[in-house]
């Protein structure tokens, strides 16, 4: 693999983790909508306290 390659690889990569951290936050904030226990929000989505208080309803 070339460095260019490399250096594209991990921007695909990086794209992806935070793709994926959005749709979890995403999810937490649709469950505390519903009223859901913020700790119950936190082991589902393995979110932190911290990544909760990013949400704003």
């Amino acid at each position: 693999m070339t460095i260019a390659q490399q250096f594209e690889q991990k921007g695909i990569d990086k794209g992806r983790q935070e793709g994926r951290e959005e749709v979890r936050l995403d999810i937490a904030r649709n469950m505390l909508k519903d009223g859901m226990d913020r700790d119950f929000v936190m082991k589902m989505t393995g979110l932190a306290e911290e990544d909760l208080k990013q949400i704003r309803d």
